[in-house]
């Protein structure tokens, strides 16, 4: 091959071969995690210290001693973060103490995704005090006081139709004046029954004087 085309060969190839060392580099740089998501969220505000924090990343990572580690800091520096940090495939945990204050809280991680290569970085999050619940969660549990309108009727208050209760299919509650009609009649068949036995005793006592006056006059006249 002559001096002429072998020197755009020798640039092809050079060529090639410092594509090839670019490529060799950045594939592995490419095959670092990253950080996806977090609870709580990245600048967000929950109500009350969680027990803990999870952050995920795009890939699995490495469980080496010592390799991952997390700081919650609140606002006065303190780390309020316990025991060392769990991870489970693309994911690590971190557990909390339950003495946390309310207030900005800056999250420091450091992992070691699966190419080897160490990854960090920082986020923020803010905790508000736990507030009571409002309407029937304050309420749970207590039995509310009737309202006046809700007051069962006193037996002042009844209705009059509910003072006259049916038995035996009629009505009562009527009082003496049902018995009025009765009462009268038998007063008055008492009356008569009365006159008829006096007129039938005068009757009696009259025949009786009758046969007296008589049986005496027939003495007189025998004499």
């Amino acid at each position: 091959m002559s001096k002429k085309h072998s020197a755009p060969v020798a640039g092809l190839a050079t060529l090639l071969i410092a594509l090839g060392s670019v490529l060799g580099i950045s594939t592995p740089a490419a095959a670092h995690d990253d950080f996806v998501s977090s609870y709580p969220q990245a600048d967000t505000t929950i109500k009350g210290s969680p027990d803990e924090i999870t952050l995920s990343f795009s890939g699995a990572l490495t469980d080496m001693e010592d390799a991952s580690v997390i700081e919650v800091l609140d606002q006065q520096g303190a780390n309020v973060a316990i025991d060392a940090p769990g991870i489970s495939g693309t994911s690590i945990t971190q557990h909390l103490t339950p003495e946390a204050a309310t207030g900005v809280f800056t999250v420091r991680w450091k992992v070691v995704s699966a190419d080897g290569h160490p990854v960090s970085g920082e986020y923020t999050y803010t905790v508000e005090p736990m507030t009571i619940g409002s309407g029937a969660d304050t309420t749970e549990g207590v039995s509310a006081s009737p309202s006046p309108s809700e007051e069962p009727p006193t037996e002042a208050s009844a209705s009059p139709t509910e003072t006259t209760k049916e038995y035996g299919g009629a009505p009562s509650g009527g009082g003496a004046f049902e018995f009025l009609p009765a009462l009268v009649l038998s007063a008055l068949a008492i009356i008569l029954g009365g006159g008829v036995f006096g007129v039938l005793l005068m009757g009696r006592q009259r025949r009786q004087r009758d046969r007296g006056a008589k049986a005496a006059k027939d003495a007189r006249d025998d004499a």
